[in-house]
């Protein structure tokens, strides 16, 4: 140090070209560095601020380019500089040392993947890029759009919408960077759409399979986004997760480095842009919903939308002498993206429901049958044997009623959310009861489905259960499983 003060001293032009090739070799070495030194080219005017969560980024994307990552998701909220840093910067960060490498750059709209696009040739137009790297490669000017640049190295950048065209040449890098508007959240259509482009499309867009990358980077707006598509179907991604709250103490280790940083529950990722006031008032605006998928990447809140995690504590170890009943949520077919069979067995004691057993899983017809002569021969007990009047559900009670007692159909009234509506005071007067999950783990699996009801991809669980619960708090006349006929209007009758 006092060396380079005595240089800057006497010989203050050698200082100056010496701190300018310390800038670039730091800018080149690391994105954030890099990030750091364009900042003022791509946000004019506004403040750096640094912060570990970038730092973090920056390695995985430095494990990219060494091949140790191939597969990556980020999930990340909104305003944490995602896109510049994954989208913007990191492609034109990668030609400091490799111009030869092709990138394609994907988001929800073509505006907004064109601004991605045009920031980063903005960069790389820039006198800093130019005096630092312009040795290293030249724009070609035949090829210089806003959706498509080449260099002289053959690298490209090239961006599109999810659904738009693409170039027929491949690439070595696709970066998914929010392939879903948020305002779009809760369209099926639009799931579907970008996942089938990422499955039928995107994919096939690497020049090599084996050593090409796919980085997706968002945030999450619901269970089956691309995000969730990706990781239920195990394909293999690295998956890095930062809720701008932590949720409770977890230790994130650095790719490469090695280094750790530990988040305590509550810790803010990044207190300097978003602090707990303004989390908290983002949180009043956007409504707890939103702002779990979007800020905390859980597609529902912690504390439950419809059902509440504070109602769902009351677990036993023995139950009392009950009337038990099998309830039974039928699927059409057993394949990719059909719903799931449900069939529980609970009874009813005075004022409280006992939840006793849960057949949970993709079947057919023929499992789905053999399913329910299960449970019955495990469960005699339960007299009644209730199939909603939906799907294999008619077809199995009619294959079974003559060999089963009690075969029950029930055709539901009102939507999905309204009937689970109808039974959360049960819930939430503390007289619905599970079993101890230690000895019962399916009892974790469906807590979480009823805590993120209606949002959740299968939505049979709930289903079933509700189901179960309206029967038991119908009080039919005569003995359950004898008679379906009610004292009152049933709910399910009308």
């Amino acid at each position: 140090m006092n060396s380079l003060i005595r240089l800057l001293q006497h010989e203050p032009e050698t200082a100056f070209k010496l701190k300018r090739e310390i800038a670039r070799e730091r800018a080149e070495r690391t994105l954030p560095a890099f990030i750091e030194q364009a900042w003022g080219i791509i946000e004019p005017g506004t403040r750096y601020i640094d912060n570990w969560h970038i730092h973090l980024i920056g390695e995985y994307m430095l494990a990219v380019n060494k091949g140790q990552v191939k597969r990556l998701i980020i999930n990340i909220p909104p305003r944490h500089m995602k896109s510049i840093e994954a989208t913007v910067c990191y492609p034109a960060w990668t030609w400091t040392r490799n111009p030869g490498r092709r990138f394609i750059k994907v988001s929800y709209s073509d505006s907004l993947s064109r601004k991605h696009n045009i920031l980063a040739r903005d960069i790389i137009n820039s006198p800093w890029y130019q005096k630092n790297w312009g040795n290293k490669f030249k724009l070609k000017d035949d090829v210089n759009r806003q959706n498509q640049f080449k260099n002289n190295h053959q690298g490209f950048m090239f961006s599109t919408s999810v659904g738009g065209a693409l170039t027929g040449e491949g690439g070595d890098v696709i970066i998914i960077d929010d392939p879903q508007n948020p305002l779009m959240a809760n369209s099926e259509a639009e799931r579907e759409a970008g996942i089938n482009f990422f499955k039928n499309t995107l994919q096939t867009r690497l020049n090599d399979p084996k050593k090409g990358v796919i980085i997706i980077i968002m945030q999450r707006l619901h269970e089956n986004d691309l995000t969730g598509y990706i990781l239920s179907e195990n394909l293999g991604y690295e998956h890095l997760c930062l809720p701008a709250i932590a949720p409770q103490r977890t230790i994130i280790t650095f790719p490469i480095s090695g280094k750790e940083v530990i988040r305590n529950e509550g810790d803010i990722l990044n207190e300097g842009r978003f602090d707990k006031d303004v989390l908290d008032d983002l949180r009043r605006s956007m409504g707890s919903v939103q702002f779990a998928g979007q800020f905390q990447q859980t597609p529902a809140p912690a504390e439950g939308v419809i059902f509440k995690r504070e109602w769902l504590t009351k677990f036993y170890s023995a139950a009392p002498k009950t009337i038990d009943i099998q309830s039974w949520d039928m699927a059409f077919t057993k394949s990719e993206g059909s719903a799931k069979v449900a069939g529980f067995v609970m009874g009813k004691a005075g004022a409280d429901i006992y939840i006793k057993d849960l057949v949970n899983d993709k079947m057919d017809f023929t499992e789905s049958v053999a399913a329910v002569r299960t449970l019955s021969g495990k469960w005699k007990s339960a007299r009644a044997k209730v199939v909603e009047n939906k799907a294999n559900g008619p077809a199995i009670v009619n294959t079974l009623k003559k060999e089963i007692s009690g075969m029950v159909e029930f055709n539901p009234k009102g939507s999905k959310t309204e009937r689970a509506m109808s039974v959360t005071p049960y819930f939430e007067a503390g007289n619905i009861h599970f079993p101890d999950p230690k000895t019962h783990p399916w009892v974790e699996d469906l807590i979480r489905d009823l805590l993120i009801f209606p949002k959740g991809t299968y939505k049979d669980t709930v289903d079933a259960l509700v189901q179960g619960i309206l029967y038991l708090t119908d009080k039919p006349r005569s003995k359950l499983g004898e008679s379906h006929e009610l004292d009152r209007i049933s709910y399910w009758r009308g």
